[in-house]
């Protein structure tokens, strides 16, 4: 049961990223900034979902008896990052809104982190337990 909960939670996180990240590439093929823009508003909501995950203590960790680390702290850090992720977010959608020239470094540096992202929850799921 907890293992089908957990793949639910990440499941729906790795569909945002890939929702993001394809709306963003869309968005710079077509050179439209309002996909763009809902591209890295979908970053904004999954970084929400983590946030209350988190804030709320839905994933237990079982206690640590030999060298393995359990899946569900692993999941714990995803989630921890995919937070940190939503910050950086914010500040990229700051400086689009202040016209400032990083804007566009700021978006690459969210593709990065949101394929790394994308690769540690795929990685995530494909463990055993």
């Amino acid at each position: 049961m907890i293992s089908n909960y957990l793949l639910g939670l990440t499941s729906i996180s790795q569909w945002g990223l890939f929702l993001g990240i394809a709306l963003i590439i869309f968005g710079w093929v077509e050179k439209r900034e309002k996909l763009i823009l809902s591209g890295q508003l979908v970053f904004i909501l999954i970084g929400i979902m983590a946030a209350w995950i988190l804030l709320n203590n839905l994933i237990y960790v079982p206690e640590i008896t030999d060298n393995n680390i359990p899946k569900q702290l692993k999941v714990l850090a995803y989630f921890k990052g995919v937070t940190a992720f939503m910050g950086l977010t914010v500040i990229s959608i700051l400086l689009k809104s202040f016209k400032l020239r990083f804007h566009k470094a700021s978006v690459f540096i969210l593709l990065f982190f949101a394929l790394a992202l994308f690769f540690m929850v795929f990685n995530i799921q494909q463990m055993a337990g």
